[in-house]
């Protein structure tokens, strides 16, 4: 029976030469989530049996995450001689059932960088396409403005975060126990790949650090326009900082 299973997931694998991963250390991470019907996420997760819409309390979620990481490098080289990066993607909790059991993971639309040269090797060392964005953080008296353009001056997503402690109001999640659970369940990601009819899997597995909700308020988010009609409704936002933040290239799997 195993047998078997290893036989068809090779059939349906391009497994890469070695495992590439790559590691930092977390300054900040920010994901804003949003919850929608899950017959909305349907359309906008691949038609493929193994992935269906992640449901949390009746919801389908689709998050933007914003990463800063510092001495980002190949693992295991040390970090001091990375570069400081700031990645962003939108990303769909979905369930995974290319195992033997159905799984959380992430589907990602797309992925960002602010790094040319990041930009420029992705292709090769993920098998994913990482456009170049620009994007800021900023600290203001009163509170955090977050910023993440296009390279041609198109907004993807904006944001202000107060400095005011947030009190958890979400449909989402009961508690901040609840979301960290939902995130660090889902630690696998998909992504449309290079390859034609297939899709890039890149599995986070290091995140040692805690999550704490934000009082945020959404500004720009692309998908109000890509994704008209769909009602989408901002839920809650958390931070996380410090600790190491480590992902692995898995290669990429076929559509069918």
């Amino acid at each position: 029976m195993k047998q078997k299973l290893n036989q068809s997931l090779e059939k349906k694998h391009r497994f890469p030469k070695f495992n590439f991963s790559v590691y930092g250390h977390l300054v900040d991470r920010y994901l804003f989530n949003f919850r929608v019907a899950p017959e909305i996420i349907e359309k906008h997760i691949p038609q493929v049996p193994w992935l269906q819409p992640r449901i949390i309390n009746g919801y389908g979620v689709v998050s933007f995450c914003l990463l800063k990481l510092r001495g980002l490098t190949a693992w295991p080289l040390p970090s001091k001689i990375g570069f400081n990066s700031t990645s962003s993607a939108y990303r769909i909790a979905i369930m995974d059932k290319t195992g033997v059991r159905q799984e959380p993971s992430v589907y990602v639309l797309g992925r960002n960088t602010d790094l040319k040269i990041i930009s420029r090797l992705g292709p090769t060392l993920f098998s994913g396409n990482m456009q170049l964005v620009s994007t800021s953080i900023t600290h203001n008296p009163s509170e955090i403005e977050i910023q993440a353009n296009f390279d041609d001056g198109r907004k993807l997503f904006g944001a202000k975060i107060s400095n005011e402690k947030e009190n958890l109001d979400s449909k989402l999640f009961d508690s901040v126990d609840d979301f960290v659970a939902f995130i660090k369940g889902g630690t696998s990601s998909y992504t449309p790949s290079i390859h034609e009819n297939h899709f890039s899997r890149v599995d986070l597995v290091e995140d040692s650090n805690c999550y704490e909700p934000v009082n945020a308020k959404i500004e720009f988010s692309l998908l109000d326009s890509e994704w008209k009609g769909s009602k989408l409704v901002f839920d809650s936002a958390f931070h996380a900082g410090g600790g190491i933040y480590r992902l692995k290239y898995l290669g990429s799997i076929a559509a069918e």
